[in-house]
């Protein structure tokens, strides 16, 4: 792509110069008639020539010749997936950010900040909706207020009460007035300051270590590392170097189990269809799913997220995609795929979801059983879902297409059959 759509490079950066065909054709030394058909991609270039129309032109001619960054392009292509774009559209980026490069640098930042924004968002309502102290302070606050309406009505309704219950009643009120104003700047302080109270421990164990660290290890592919080596260098507390650990170990064991080149030459064959890899392969399909979380950050590999949950649907692992925020406390929406699966165990089931934003993804989810059975205590489950935005665009018309959300809190889909709380943000 980046070599057929030079020529509209050379135009465009041409009319920027504010040259006509025949003063740049002049300056590199080759008729006009031959820059106009490069000009339109119908010859290609290289050598004496392209360096000759580069220095013409002022500008570099690996510039000319490379094109945009993979980090615009797939910038530019993100923006057009919340627009529900069409294959046309996702085609002609390059050519877009060719023709307008300013405008696609400033397209490309202002998706940036919305990742960055919407990722915040999530964070206010993780803490939310599974604080304790939120839960008990927002109690005490109801209490509070409860107390202080009977309260009122009594003094309101009670024209012949006698004048020491009258006063107590008065007492009574000042006093609950006085603990909500208490509780209430409680609870401004503890979001003023929990953010930097725990972020030292919340970069070593957001939901997992890998989330501090990154989801992809080359020291641990290749066993240059051990895993209670490289978590004796993040976590501080027991507790956080044991789950770190746990964790690692893991994540090793799946790279022994499954080679990365070997892994991704299976998965190329197979355009990274996890069910079919995993056929292949002879693994089973949730083994498979949680290897794909951990393949390096290259170009032509997709980018996969992942998010497991115990039976009780409490997040366990996560590895979050630019454009999807998934839950860190508690659940997400309850029309997600994954936690379909809990009911069918084993049943692998492959989705498209819809956010109320415009993304699009398409997920592998499927639920197993863990530990070994116990008679007279139901089984203990986990689920899991693999989660990714590059995908056919035959899927959409062939998968099942769910409209869902991240939570119930934050998500404006306020007619959903499935919604369990209010939209806070009527």
């Amino acid at each position: 792509m980046a070599r057929t759509l030079l020529g509209t490079r050379i135009r465009e950066r041409r009319r920027t110069k504010k040259l006509n065909q025949a003063a740049l054709a002049k300056l590199a030394g080759i008729s006009a008639s031959y820059l106009n058909l490069i000009e339109h991609n119908k010859r290609g270039i290289a050598g004496r020539t392209l360096i000759a129309i580069a220095t013409a032109l002022g500008t570099d001619a690996r510039e000319l010749a490379q094109g945009a960054s993979q980090r615009l392009i797939n910038g530019i292509k993100e923006a057009l997936i919340t627009m529900d774009a069409d294959m046309k559209s996702l085609d002609r980026t390059e050519e877009f950010i060719a023709r307008f490069p300013d405008f696609a640098r400033l397209i490309e930042h202002q998706t940036e900040q919305t990742k960055i924004l919407r990722g915040n968002l999530q964070a206010i309502s993780d803490q939310i909706n599974s604080d304790p102290f939120v839960s008990e302070a927002m109690h005490l606050m109801l209490s509070n207020i409860t107390a202080i309406r009977s309260t009122a009505e009594l003094l309101v309704d009670g024209q012949d009460m006698e004048p020491d219950l009258h006063a107590r009643f008065l007492s009574n009120l000042l006093t609950e007035a006085q603990r909500l104003s208490v509780t209430s700047e409680e609870i401004l302080e503890h979001f003023g300051t929990n953010q930097t109270d725990t972020a030292s421990d919340a970069s070593i164990m957001p939901v997992s270590v890998f989330e501090a660290i990154g989801f992809h290890l080359p020291t641990l592919e290749d066993g240059s590392t051990t895993p209670a080596e490289l978590a004796q260098t993040l976590a501080t507390k027991k507790n956080d170097r044991d789950d770190a650990v746990s964790g690692l170990q893991e994540y090793a064991k799946l790279a022994r189990l499954m080679p990365l080149d070997s892994f991704l030459s299976t998965a190329k064959a197979h355009k990274y269809n996890p069910i079919a890899i995993a056929q292949d392969l002879h693994f089973d399909l949730p083994t498979v799913l949680h290897r794909m979380a951990h393949l390096p950050d290259d170009a032509g590999i997709p980018e996969f997220g992942l998010l497991k949950c115990d039976g009780s649907g409490a997040v366990t692992f996560r590895k979050q995609l630019p454009l999807l925020a998934l839950p860190k406390l508690g659940s997400g929406c309850p029309i997600w795929p994954i936690y379909r699966s809990l009911s069918h165990p084993m049943q692998p089931i492959k989705a498209i979801i819809n956010m109320p934003t415009g993304e699009r993804f398409l997920t592998y989810s499927i639920s197993s059983y863990i530990g070994r059975a116990t008679i007279g205590l139901p089984a203990r489950s986990s689920a899991i879902m693999l989660i990714t935005s590059d995908y056919d665009s035959s899927d959409i018309a062939t998968l099942p297409n769910l409209a869902v959300g991240l939570q119930c809190s934050v998500c404006p889909r306020t007619d959903c059959p499935a919604r369990r709380s209010k939209y806070l943000l009527n």
